[in-house]
């Protein structure tokens, strides 16, 4: 593949690598990761990067909730006992990611997680006490990845890869009127936590189908708890608004800088557990409908937008629930 192929694609590839985050409450915003073409922007993709090419970029989330009233709260408390509310959520991340060969790419992305207007109830001797927790951040912890393509057509319009991951500790003593924040409110779980998965890719002309599984196991991590496994699972349809599309996966050959995408994203977690007892404010399974566009203003970067509605929210006892979340990114390759 010549360099002029060779850097259109990266740029496809890379453009749809999404954040992976450790903490999985539903107010905590977690997305899917991973490299492939320019077809999706949250979904994962089959294809890796091409042999010694780099990319590198910014990838940020904001999510906001239908937050409660401290009052609301009071209430929501005397029927589903200890709970807490955010109002929003934003997630910035840098990464980098290398084609170590054709068929191989390794990746590593940090992340940020900001929360803002974190509220709880808390049961002392009878009372609900509701408390002002602030605006909490901190780092979320280092996200390890790599994926392997298994499988490729001749025609190099249908791939398959194998994905592996691993997030470490990040920020777990994060505090707020000199108290230390439970570790759901915390930037990281403060737990070691393995992913694998599969992607495909199935390129055909002006659209492109995209689709990814993958299932994060969680350990225990700070404070005695297990924030829950969880399992992702997306598809994409993407269209070439300009050109032919012959080949969707380079620039030059179909001609279009702006292609837009539709999404569903779904995302189930697990109850947390501490110390051995479940939460059963905890848990769920959430969809996102996702349209999105992207602008590919050269040979070397694009930049792309995703505004997700959630279409199924599926939560156990009470957690706030999400009302809309964007996603945004930029990626240079070299």
């Amino acid at each position: 593949m010549s360099l002029s192929k060779k850097i259109p694609l990266v740029m496809f590839l890379t453009s749809a690598l999404a954040i992976y985050s450790n903490t999985t409450w539903a107010d905590h915003g977690s997305m899917g990761f991973g490299i492939g073409t320019a077809s999706p922007i949250i979904t994962q993709t089959g294809i890796t990067l091409p042999t010694g090419m780099w990319a590198s970029g910014l990838i940020a989330q904001f999510t906001d909730f239908d937050n409660p009233s401290p009052s609301a709260l009071h209430d929501l408390s005397k029927d589903y006992g200890d709970v807490h509310s955010v109002k929003s959520q934003l997630t910035p991340s840098i990464f980098a990611a290398y084609g170590v060969t054709d068929n191989f790419t390794l990746g590593i992305r940090l992340p940020y997680v900001q929360r803002f207007d974190v509220g709880g109830v808390d049961h002392h001797g009878g009372h609900h006490d509701v408390s002002d927790q602030g605006n909490p951040g901190g780092f979320g912890g280092v996200s390890l990845f790599s994926q392997y393509r298994i499988f490729n057509s001749v025609d190099n319009l249908n791939h398959l890869s194998l994905v592996t991951a691993l997030t470490t500790p990040g920020a777990t003593h994060v505090r707020s009127a000199g108290e230390r924040l439970e570790t759901h409110s915390q930037p990281s779980g403060g737990s070691w936590n393995p992913a694998a998965g599969f992607s495909f890719t199935r390129a055909m002309g002006k659209v492109s189908f995209d689709s990814n599984i993958l299932y994060t196991l969680a350990t225990r991590g700070a404070q005695r708890t297990n924030l829950g496994n969880t399992f992702d699972y997306n598809v994409a349809l993407s269209y070439a608004f300009v050109g032919t599309a012959i080949d969707n996966l380079f620039v030059a050959s179909n001609n279009s800088s702006w292609t837009g995408i539709l999404e569903l994203n779904g995302h189930w977690q697990d109850r947390q557990k501490t110390a051995g007892l479940t939460d059963s404010n905890s848990g769920s399974n959430i969809i996102y409908l996702s349209p999105g566009i992207r602008y590919s203003g050269g040979k070397n970067w694009n930049t792309a937008l995703s505004i997700g509605t959630p279409i199924v929210k599926n939560i156990n006892g009470y957690q706030t629930p999400p009302d809309y979340r964007v996603t945004y990114r930029f990626v240079v390759a070299f």
